[in-house]
């Protein structure tokens, strides 16, 4: 078969045709370079070169869209990826009415747009996207109040932080992410108009088991969603990130994009060939990011590598980690 660019190949994958070879991308923070526009975009770009990536992720901050609404942190002190936090405008339940609709073009958006034309201007035909969370998951970050400067901290106060909300004032929850939506949608079509290929549409860890109920999600997550979605919905590259052990993958599985990525290996989750059952998308996942990409040996590498294009056939199949690398990763 013919050699195909890296933008036809990932097209075809995509799209179900046959490959040359399956297209391969991984991603991950950079810290501090993920603080300065010029800085961002060169790791960027030199991440995506030196690895020979078919397509890129952008990796921005965790935490910009939660300052896009003013929280503040200190990014000089750093639990994992995420900065310590500082202060925000939500403290209670009757605090969400603070939660208005931002422009998407203005503020960190317009520094993040600015990224997104650097990439562009370097990466040539390569297809790239960017990564914008889900207004849930944005809610998540506002709410957070963690007692210690951890990631687990972090994330724990997420979960609680929104069950007492949609509990206390569910209407406030409701208004909050429709003016979340609306900012996220006009921020992900400047995103295109800018360069970007499409989303990497990221729900953080929020639409799995014992974190909320599939009722919860399909009342608070799922609708507003698709209103970001729709926004871009002629894009050529959107793909759904859905993170953490025990998803709700077929709750997730008729969603507006192109692909699906989750963690497919050790996480009680759908496995490539479970999930092909489930949805028609292209699926974007293979390789454990928390085993044997950290641990394990290259060999050990290539072979789950290897093991995963023979099950699936190498059709449909967007070779990667399940979520972000981990930093410390050889």
């Amino acid at each position: 078969m013919t050699t195909l660019s890296k933008k036809e190949r990932v097209e075809a994958a995509l799209a179900g045709d046959r490959v040359d070879r399956v297209p391969v991308s991984a991603w991950r923070h950079f810290i501090p370079d993920e603080l300065q526009v010029d800085r961002l975009a060169e790791t960027s770009l030199n991440f995506f070169f030196q690895y020979d990536w078919d397509w890129l992720k952008v990796n921005p901050r965790a935490t910009y869209y939660a300052e896009a609404w003013g929280n503040t942190y200190d990014f000089q002190d750093y639990a994992h990826v995420y900065p310590k936090w500082l202060d925000g405008p939500v403290h209670t339940p009757e605090d969400l009415n603070k939660i208005g609709v931002v422009s998407g073009s203005s503020g960190v958006f317009d520094e993040q747009l600015q990224l997104i034309r650097k990439i562009k201007a370097g990466i040539g035909e390569a297809l790239f996207v960017q990564t914008v969370f889900s207004p849930l998951s944005v809610l998540a970050f506002l709410i957070a109040r963690p007692a210690r400067h951890s990631a687990d901290d972090l994330l724990n106060s997420q979960y609680a932080g929104l069950r007492f909300y949609m509990r206390e004032n569910p209407q406030g929850v409701h208004a909050a992410l429709q003016a979340i939506s609306v900012t996220l949608a006009d921020y992900a079509s400047h995103l295109v108009e800018a360069g970007a290929s499409g989303l990497f549409f990221a729900i953080t860890k929020l639409a799995r088991k014992d974190v909320m109920t599939v009722e919860e999600f399909e009342t608070f997550g799922k609708p507003y969603d698709l209103q970001v979605l729709k926004a871009v919905q002629e894009a050529p590259f959107n793909l759904l990130h859905i993170c953490g052990e025990e998803v709700y993958f077929k709750q997730a599985a008729d969603y507006p994009v192109h692909a699906i990525n989750w963690a497919t290996i050790g996480q009680k989750n759908p496995d490539l060939k479970q999930a092909g059952l489930i949805s028609p998308k292209a699926l974007i996942g293979g390789v454990d990011e928390l085993g044997v990409l950290l641990n394990g040996s290259p060999d050990e590498v290539r072979h789950e590598a290897q093991q995963v294009i023979k099950s699936s056939g190498g059709r449909h199949l967007l070779l990667a980690p399940g979520c972000g690398v981990n930093m410390q990763t050889p």
